[in-house]
């Protein structure tokens, strides 16, 4: 297949690409994943508000020395 057969394949494709989807489509396809964008940012938002995440149950002791405290 020579380069030019090649590049005619392509343009082909595109164009018919073009041709099947309206701009109707497009925008329901868009409408659609901005949607299920919106549920997965709220539904994240939802999760971390309603997590009851546990405390750390290690104690921390150290000691500070007197010199940092102003008398």
């Amino acid at each position: 297949m020579s380069q030019a057969a090649r590049t005619q394949t392509v343009i082909q494709r595109r164009r018919s690409f073009h041709r099947n989807t309206s701009p109707i489509a497009m925008n329901r396809v868009i409408s659609v994943l901005f949607v299920l964008f919106l549920f997965v940012i709220g539904g994240g938002m939802a999760f971390l508000a309603s997590w009851d995440m546990p405390v750390p149950s290690k104690t921390m002791e150290k000691v500070i020395p007197d010199e940092r405290f102003p008398r």
